[in-house]
This record gives structure tokens, C-alpha cells and sequence, in this order.
């Protein structure tokens, strides 16, 4: 059981304790130290550099909030420990080094907890799909696995000894969204023969669970930083205003990414993931689906592709009990001066890429990715693995996108 209140949490960058960092404290209000202020100490933050030596905030401070479990992970949470507050601080304590990103967070001179035991990737991939399985994965790794945010069921696993935290993510779907995994697992492989960058993965024997590898972590075990959009943005999302990660557009994250410096060539990056977001019919692409990693400010870089879902498969129950709703819109708007999500036609997805991004020839990203996109139907109709259902209600939408490259 963890203290009944949370008052102090030690915060460190790095694994295995990593480099002491600060103190977070909540008062009457939410207070980062650092201590020392000087050019060596690495930021929490690119939004908390360490030449200011103290923060002060009325809610907890966004590049620590964005990891907070949502969602399934939450509810088992909450399961697990029935009787007790679970504030942010609980939360935080409970993540310990194992979020995205290198913070780390500890209860003052607590002794750490046992490292878990690697599991075999390829056992994993082999293994018959259950919810008993999913079960005792999440059983098993819930009290380090619980570093990364998101509705989906998901868990964080090892299967490495030689990194200090869990380095897979382990994502499988529910009845209300049946084929998820292979869903996912296809936008992903349409993106890699876009050339457009994203984590490693794979999908398991059945179809029914998608491994991808942390990319927030180097082949040595260095932790990068990372922060989402949405955290760069100084937006705590998680609780009641969750939907503060549908506001905005995709020009506004342009402007924001070139703000902290990324290079042109990044926002020629970012151009092909909305380009791919758009084509694939992903609704669910919001300001948490996209970030940057780093290892100190002046040397930041877009993430890879990352939660990338044909979403328009799905029907969704409404609040009020009235008749499903279809995924028809974009999650956030393409400009800025947009009263619309619709998914755009091809002149507004080129303007973008042309005034927004400043991306040459445009209209060869289009076309990059529609031959992507074939391609991997192509496969997927031979691949067991997938679902014949969720290709079949794919493949009409996959149409539409691939007509916008004409």
C-alpha cells in the first residue's frame, strides 16, 4: 500500500534512480525544485529549464501529467487498490522510471522496487491469444507497466535484461473495437513503406496483440526525453478536461514545433503523418499523438509515428443512449482558421503542405503513400493474421485516401 497521502516525490532523468533532479512538492500548490540551478542540470522539461530554479503551478505540471494512466489501465488501477486515494502524486510514485520519456519518480528513501523479470518476445508472438493471457500479462507487469497513457488496453513489459525498465508496449483491443491490434498493425506497416518513421513492431501469430518497442530508448539503454503536443503546449489533459487534446489544429502544432526549433526537415515529417493520418481515415490523431524527443534543449527531433488507427471502422456508443455515431471527422482541425474537421480534399491537404510546412512537392508524399497503402492491402489479403472483417471494412475507406494522390 502506498502512504495515504503523497505530500513529496524525489524526481530523477535517467534509469535504475538516474540523475537527482528536483523535489515536487505539493503545497497549496505544485512546486518543482531543482537542486542546483545551473547550464549542466538536464531540463525536466523544455518548458521547465533549469535556469529558472523553481516552478510553481496550480495543477501538476504538464511534461509530468502527460503519462498518467488513463483508461483501462486506470480502472485496474483502481481494482488493485480499492481503499486507496489515487492522486497524481499516487500515480506518479506508482510509475516510478518507467514512464515515457526519462523522469523518473520516488517517495523519499523508499527502497526500489524489484526489477521484473524479461518475458520472451517470441514466446509472446507464438503464444494462442485469450483474455486470460492479456490477464496475466497485465497482472503480472501492472505495478511497472503502467507508464504510458491512452484509452486502449495496453501494458508496458520487459524483455531485455540489459534495460532498466520496460522497453515493449504489449496493445491488444475489446469487443467494442474488435481487430484493433491488426488495425494498428496495418497503418503502421502502410507508414514504413511511406518511408515515414516509426517505432519498431510486430504482430502476434493470431492477430490479436501488437508489440511495438519504445522508441524513447536507445540501443545502448539511454533514456531519451520525450514530451507530446500537447504537453508542449502547457495542457494537463488528463481527468475532467480530456478533451483539451481535440482542441486546436495541425497548423497550431506547426507553429509550435517551429517555435522550439525543429528543423525543416521535421516539419516535412510531420506533413507525411498528417498526410498518412488523413489518408488512413485515423480520427483519433489529437495534440497527445504527437511529440518530440530530445536529450537537451537546442537538440530536439520529432518522434516517430506513433497510435496510428483507421478509426472510421468503428461506430461509437453516445452519453445520451441515442444511435452509435460513425468516426467521419479528423480529430483536430487542418488550419487554423477552419470551423471544419472534415477530412480535407486534396487541394487543402497539398496547401498545407506547401504554406504550413513548407514541404516542395507535396502532391509526392500523396503518392508515396498511396502506393504504401496498396502495397499493404495487397499483403494484408494474404496475411492470416488479419481479420477478413476489418480488412474488408478497411479497404473502402483505404480507397477514398488513396484517391487523393489522384
Amino acid at each position: 500500500m502506498l502512504p495515504e497521502r503523497i505530500r513529496l516525490l524525489d524526481v530523477s532523468i535517467g534509469s535504475g534512480g538516474g540523475v537527482a533532479a528536483g523535489e515536487l512538492l505539493h503545497q497549496s500548490q505544485i512546486v518543482f525544485t531543482y537542486r542546483r540551478d545551473d547550464q549542466a542540470q538536464l531540463p525536466v522539461g523544455l518548458l521547465m529549464p533549469a535556469t529558472q530554479l523553481q516552478y510553481r503551478a496550480n495543477t501538476l505540471f504538464p511534461v509530468m501529467d502527460q503519462n498518467l494512466p488513463e483508461g483501462y489501465l486506470f480502472q485496474r488501477l483502481r481494482e488493485a487498490f480499492p481503499k486507496q486515494a489515487l492522486s497524481a502524486f499516487h500515480l506518479l510514485a506508482l510509475i516510478g522510471d518507467n514512464g515515457i520519456g526519462r523522469l523518473g519518480f520516488h517517495l523519499t528513501d523508499a527502497e526500489p522496487p524489484p526489477k521484473p523479470q524479461p518475458l520472451d518476445r517470441n514466446e509472446l508472438l507464438h503464444t494462442p491469444f485469450s483474455p486470460a493471457l492479456f490477464e496475466a500479462l497485465v497482472n503480472a507487469y501492472l505495478s511497472t507497466g503502467i507508464g504510458i497513457a491512452g484509452m486502449q488496453p495496453k501494458i508496458l513489459i520487459p524483455d531485455r535484461a540489459t534495460v532498466a525498465v520496460p522497453n515493449l508496449i504489449v496493445k491488444t483491443g475489446t469487443d467494442a473495437y474488435p481487430g484493433l491490434a491488426a488495425n494498428e498493425f496495418l497503418c503502421l506497416t502502410a507508414a514504413c513503406h511511406a518511408c515515414i518513421k516509426t517505432p519498431d513492431f510486430e504482430l502476434s501469430d493470431d492477430g490479436q496483440l501488437l508489440l511495438i518497442d519504445r522508441f524513447d530508448i536507445e540501443a545502448d539503454g539511454t533514456r531519451l526525453a520525450f514530451e507530446d503536443v500537447a504537453a508542449l503546449m502547457g495542457l494537463c489533459v488528463r481527468d475532467t478536461l480530456a478533451d483539451r487534446k481535440y482542441h486546436g489544429s495541425y497548423e497550431r502544432v506547426v507553429e509550435l514545433l517551429k517555435l522550439i526549433g525543429l528543423p525543416a526537415s521535421d516539419l516535412v515529417r510531420f506533413f507525411e503523418q498528417v498526410a498518412l493520418t488523413v489518408m488512413v481515415r485515423n480520427g483519433d490523431a489529437h495534440l497527445k499523438n504527437f511529440g518530440v524527443l530530445y536529450r537537451r534543449a537546442g537538440d530536439v527531433w520529432l518522434s516517430p509515428l506513433y497510435d496510428v488507427v483507421t478509426t472510421a471502422i468503428y461506430r461509437y456508443a453516445r452519453y445520451d443512449g441515442g444511435p452509435e455515431l460513425e468516426d467521419r471527422t479528423l480529430a483536430l482541425r487542418l488550419f487554423r482558421q477552419s470551423t471544419s474537421r472534415a477530412y480535407p480534399m486534396a487541394e487543402e491537404l497539398l496547401r498545407f503542405g506547401r504554406t504550413v510546412c513548407g514541404v516542395h512537392q507535396p502532391a509526392e508524399v500523396l503518392a508515396r503513400i498511396a502506393v504504401a497503402m496498396q502495397k499493404t492491402l495487397a499483403a494484408a489479403a494474404q496475411d492470416a493474421r488479419i481479420p477478413s472483417t476489418t480488412l474488408a471494412a478497411m479497404q473502402p475507406l483505404w480507397a477514398r485516401g488513396i484517391a487523393l494522390a489522384g
